[in-house]
């Protein structure tokens, strides 16, 4: 794919070129049988066409301005009660009356620099705000209490007219449609347990105001008993998506964000993302009784990465001379292009390029979400320099860092991370407590994580710096603090909402109705380009070996309702994929590394060349059960390339959901599989 900094390296991605030149086809001759297009009218196509936009790196003049501004602008706070959602109507509880939030999605500016510079950026909103936000609020619910969200559509200008994408959108990617009508969006609750009708897959997009509407959208008029009785007054699908969200699973951070297809990767690029936040009494008491810390001192941090022009506004690397694969002469002129991956020079957190957050000498509550593109972050504390009275300046201590949750919820034991640090992928969450007990100075949180992960180059400059915390408020006496040292021997999950996970042992006696292998490779699509895919590995029957499948091919995963199976990831290609199941949680049973292969060529129906195992790999490891960092429940899994990686999952709701990896640039160019659930 690419190296650090972005630029591009013909070295890479050899694999299947000289097929798939011979087998090139022009797009239009590629099916999507998910595409609903109006007919007639002019075609309003979604993008930025400026190439200006297409840059692969910030220039250079906005990125000396913004690394010079760094760790001076103070950190947003999504957990902060100023950021927490406020409902419409409806108090739940005792009233029985559903909770109803409406938030639409718009188009604001924002300093995302802090230097000054408002950005264009999109970003969602309430009753609650005059302007849109990046990221959006945050959803702050109790567990079992169900919430009505209408998601609007409102990326019009003041006359009407449908605002075109502020970054270039690849019309040629399969998943790719020109709207007469404006940037189409779908809205995914990650991490929710969430009926298929409301899961805001692919292709369950609307246009602004719901002029268009993609196959996937369910009207409410088809849905009898989706809302208790008494509700339905409060409904309003005419021009939003009417989603309910149960909120049945245990404390966790979700996140939301747009994924509508084709489109995925530049809007959550472009800023249209936000943070989900479930609680419960199992929560509550750990509060109660001092293992973890209070509300007032936790903080969520949503990583990512941009770049921007020397204007300050935001680029997305799209530009064919970027591409690691030649573009060929069927390639539209003057087009963007998608790239395997887009790494930003610039470190966002929480909508602020290279913040600091000002902090008490105690514990805090922190909870990560891996939310860029293609970025996954090693994450490491910098200590201040100590110079002692005579001799060499030596850094100083480390502030205690434990791990105390993965994605949806927490685990048994905290997890001493203080010295290893901590890896988040791309979707991923993390639930961590940094004590700063003790301690002076700055502490400034490093990334080393390579690009691509694993085997690509370490970030240098910006891209090794993510945000600073300085020690610098006088301790809140009146706010108890936890003591971090007895979280390793302290049980995380002790109440009816939170029992204790099974061991690895008692995973793997778990009965399971199926095992799955799915194969994760790499082949080209009909341009010569580079093509993450996913598809079936079968070394037992032949006749279901498929190889790899395009995301318009019919689902081949079909579990059972209230069943439970093991899906195998084989990672035959050079990079890690967070791969991320909508509506199920797992949990991670282990890894297992294989001698490397070269796949077989495979032809596939849509002109691309694809991949295919016909021989079983050479295991050259034992099963390896997950680290203690992953051993809490699960919605998204690094898949590393030589190795499977196996989960163990069960399937609770009947209905059509997609599995794909959360590189969103993999995502959409095209490792995305339906399954469904019958």
């Amino acid at each position: 794919m690419s190296k650090t900094k972005n630029s591009p390296s013909p070295s890479r991605r050899t694999v299947l070129k000289t097929a798939a030149v011979a087998a090139l086809l022009p797009v239009s001759e590629v099916s999507n049988t998910w595409a609903q297009v109006v007919p007639n009218g002019p075609v309003f196509i979604p993008g930025n066409t400026n190439p200006v936009s297409w840059a692969i790196n910030t220039s250079p003049a906005i990125y000396s301005a913004a690394y010079k501004a760094r760790f001076t602008n103070l950190l947003p706070n999504p957990r902060a009660a100023a950021f927490i959602y406020g409902a419409e109507t409806g108090t739940g509880g005792a009233t029985g009356v559903m909770p109803k939030f409406v938030i639409s999605a718009g188009q604001t500016t924002q300093d995302v620099l802090g230097i000054g510079i408002q950005t264009p950026v999109w970003g969602y909103q309430n009753f609650q705000t005059a302007q849109p936000t990046y990221p959006g609020r945050s959803f702050l619910v109790t567990r079992n209490q169900a919430v009505n969200v209408v998601w609007k559509n409102n990326l019009s200008a003041a006359n009407g007219q449908p605002l075109p994408h502020l970054l270039p959108v690849d019309q040629t990617l399969v998943l790719a449609h020109a709207h007469n009508t404006g940037v189409p969006l779908a809205v995914h609750h990650h991490g929710g347990d969430t009926a298929f009708e409301f899961d805001g897959g692919p292709d369950q997009w609307t246009t602004p105001q719901r002029v268009e509407i993609g196959p996937g959208v369910i009207p409410a008029s088809a849905l009898p008993g989706a809302y208790p009785a008494g509700t339905q007054t409060n409904m309003d699908a005419t021009t939003g998506l009417d989603y309910k969200y149960l909120n049945l699973q245990e404390a966790s951070m979700h996140w939301y964000h747009d994924h509508a297809e084709g489109t995925t990767r530049t809007s959550v690029q472009a800023g249209l993302a936000g943070l989900y936040f479930i609680t419960d009494a199992n929560e509550a008491a750990l509060r109660a009784a001092n293992v973890i810390p209070a509300v007032s001192h936790e903080i969520a941090l949503v990583l990512q990465d941009r770049t921007f022009d020397a204007q300050g506004r935001l680029t997305y690397a799209a530009d064919p001379v970027n591409s690691p694969t030649p573009t060929p002469s069927t390639f539209p002129a003057n087009s963007p292009t998608t790239l395997p991956e887009v790494f930003g020079d610039i470190i966002v957190v929480n909508g602020k390029a290279w913040p600091k957050m000002n902090v008490e000498p105690r514990p805090y509550r922190v909870r990560l979400l891996g939310g860029a593109d293609s970025r996954f972050f090693a994450l490491k504390f910098q200590p201040p320099l100590v110079k002692p009275r005579f001799g060499i300046a030596k850094p100083g201590p480390l502030p205690k860092m434990m791990l105390i949750g993965t994605d949806l919820g927490f685990t048994n034991r905290g997890v001493d991370v203080t010295n290893t640090g901590v890896n988040i992928a791309p979707g991923e969450r993390l639930d961590l407590v940094i004590d700063f007990t003790g301690l002076t100075g700055n502490y400034t949180l490093v990334n080393s994580g390579a690009t691509p992960f694993p085997a690509g180059a370490a970030p240098t400059g910006g891209a090794a710096l993510v945000m600073r915390f300085d020690i610098t408020l006088p301790k809140n006496a009146a706010i108890p603090a936890p003591i971090t040292a007895n979280l390793p021997v302290t049980s995380l999950r002790n109440t009816v909402d939170s029992p204790v996970l099974p061991s690895y042992a008692a995973l793997l006696a778990t009965r399971v109705a199926a095992t799955r292998k799915i194969l994760l490779g790499e082949g080209v699509d009909a341009y010569g380009r580079v093509t993450p895919l996913m598809g079936v590995y079968d070394p037992v029957n032949p006749a279901k070996n498929l190889g790899t499948l395009s995301f318009v091919d019919p689902a081949t995963e079909n579990p059972l309702l209230n069943t439970t199976e093991i899906w195998e990831f084989w990672n035959v290609s050079p990079d890690a994929h967070p791969v991320h199941i909508h509506l199920s949680e797992f949990r991670v049973l282990d890894r297992q590394a294989f001698r490397p292969v070269t796949p077989a060529a495979l032809p596939m129906p849509n002109g691309f060349i694809g991949q295919k195992l016909t021989a079983a790999p050479s295991m050259v490891s034992a099963r390896m059960p997950a680290p203690p960092t992953e051993q809490g429940l699960k919605d998204t899994v690094v898949c590393p390339p030589a190795t499977v990686t196996r989960v163990l999952i069960s399937f609770k709701r009947p209905g059509t959901y997609v599995y794909h990896c959360h590189i969103l640039s993999h995502e959409e160019h095209d490792m995305m599989r339906w399954f469904k659930v019958i």
